[in-house]
């Protein structure tokens, strides 16, 4: 396989990502909304510690555990943002 076929690949993983995220972001809304209607905060620490050690257990590389950490409080920052948003 040439480098233009492995590009196209990434390109095509990629645009999955983007789709994954924002389906993700789609049930951030919606917990959300539950939250908000439950008077719950939008943050729960808890639930973002277990993410995190749930996924950095899954991880099986070559993405390192302080990777998939710094990724993924990068994603949570913004479903908080998203949430908070939707007041």
């Amino acid at each position: 396989m040439d480098l233009s076929e492995w590009r196209a690949r990434i390109d095509a993983v990629d645009q999955q990502l983007v789709d994954l995220l924002n389906q993700r972001l789609q049930y951030v809304l919606e917990i959300g909304r539950l939250k908000r209607e439950h008077g719950r905060p939008v943050q729960d620490r808890e639930r973002e510690r277990a993410i995190l050690e749930r996924l950095s257990a899954y991880n099986q590389g070559p993405l390192s555990t302080q990777a998939i950490e710094d990724l993924f409080n990068r994603i949570m920052q913004e479903a908080r943002h998203l949430e908070e948003g939707q007041a």
